[in-house]
């Protein structure tokens, strides 16, 4: 690595949406980044001439800024684009010598995630990974204590989150919902995109190592109640390399917005991370501990994740999460879409219609308390004896190496 930069420059392909979010969090961080280029496919709109006022070049699409910037220039390319278009724009960003920050998930299969593995290895460039709850304080506080043993062992973990989404929500792009786009696998849901975080953060506070655990095995059931192709629904159980079970539920179909919770047991106590911020360590000998991240709020992560990622590009250092890290979340992602194949419709007479001030959501009902007893007991729905629910099969990930495998419905 080469860089050596007091205000790093940075490039995002795209302008609107989440990159325009991101955007804004660069400007939060005057003198330690820059943001020096965007694409559109609106050269001509107002955001457009708004960004060339500020003297940042406006480029069509990720071919032309390519030709157009040099690492030298711009050591690094944010990549916060739809889900199948990840590999193939990472790859031309690593082949061009920049460094990229990928927009999680990473890509859509283990499959093309190795390939970017093995660019990263054969390249002097780094793809570190948008997984940016993980950059909060609490999650990093518990991370050092778990490594420093004073728990003791992890015996298991488990995880939920339940969410309500309007039915727009699943109209918002050409991708939303999706399984494939024009062919290349998508598998929205909420394993792969909004409650991706929350199975990564299992996965990264199942092991004291550096990283997430890697699972050996997976069984999981997935569902819509939205009339979608990908799931909104999901619960899966997995075993990791040192034989600790972790759970995970969620739902875009509920009808209450809970906390999310991530809830570890140890051999010294039972930890529970709430909203990925605030913590709560009930020892076995009784003590009580409690703290949570000052001055949380939605842009902190993202904020800490930026400035980690251009401090450790700046000092030569390997950033928090690279795309190495993220192959075990692939292994549970794709192998619970091998686990139960397309996702299954929740039957009508289990569904309910309903309008708020988001517009028409289609909600499950009575799942909150479906939801808290499968976390509880680490049951998957079916074995609940939830009338609708199907159980998938295990599948074995220890030499798991390309989605889909064995399920041939897929």
């Amino acid at each position: 690595m080469d860089i050596a930069c007091e205000t790093m420059n940075l490039a995002i392909v795209g302008c609107g949406g989440y990159a325009g979010y991101l955007i804004d969090r660069i400007a939060d961080l005057p003198g330690l980044c820059r943001l020096v280029a965007v694409t559109t496919r609106r050269p001509d709109s107002d955001t457009a001439r708004k960004f060339k006022a500020q003297g940042v070049a406006v480029l069509e699409n990720i071919d032309e800024l390519l030709e157009t910037m040099t690492p030298e220039e711009c050591p690094t390319l944010i990549i916060p684009t739809s889900i199948e278009s990840h590999y193939e724009y990472t790859k031309k960003a690593i082949d061009a010598g920049f460094h990229v920050l990928l927009e999680k998930p990473p890509a859509a299969t283990v499959q093309d995630v190795d390939r970017l593995i093995e660019l990263q290895q054969s390249s002097d460039k780094w793809i570190a990974v948008n997984f940016q709850h993980l950059f909060n304080p609490m999650s990093q506080h518990l991370k050092k204590r778990l490594a420093g043993g004073e728990f003791g062992a992890v015996k298991s973990v488990r995880a939920r989150a339940l969410w309500m989404r309007p039915e727009s929500y699943f109209s918002r792009s050409s991708w939303s919902g999706k399984l494939k786009v024009d062919g290349q696998w998508v598998l929205d849901g909420t394993i792969g995109n909004p409650l991706a975080h929350l199975l990564a953060e299992a996965l990264y506070l199942a092991t004291p190592k550096d990283g997430m655990a890697t699972p050996v095995n997976v069984q999981a059931e997935l569902y819509h109640g939205n009339d979608i192709e990908s799931e909104d629904t999901s619960c899966l159980r997995l075993e990791t390399e040192d034989g600790v079970p972790v759970f995970y539920c969620a739902s875009l179909c509920s009808k209450e917005m809970t906390p999310i919770f991530c809830e570890i047991e140890t051999e010294n106590a039972d930890i529970c991370l709430v909203d990925y911020f605030q913590l709560s360590i009930r020892w076995k000998d009784g003590r009580i501990e409690e703290a949570e991240t000052p001055d949380n709020n939605n842009d902190l992560d993202r904020l800490i994740m930026l400035e980690t990622l251009v401090k450790s590009l700046s000092n030569n250092e390997r950033p928090l999460i690279t795309v190495e890290e993220c192959r075990s979340y692939m292994l549970a992602w794709n192998g619970a879409f091998e686990s139960f194949g397309v996702p299954a419709a929740v039957p009508e007479s289990a569904v309910s219609s309903e309008i708020n001030e988001m517009g028409p959501v289609r909600c499950i009902p009575g799942f909150l308390n479906m939801a808290e007893q499968a976390s509880r007991e680490m049951k998957l729905f079916s074995e609940l004896g939830v009338e609708w629910a199907e159980p998938g099969k295990q599948i074995d990930l220890t030499e798991y190496t390309a989605f889909p495998s064995e399920n041939k419905a897929l």
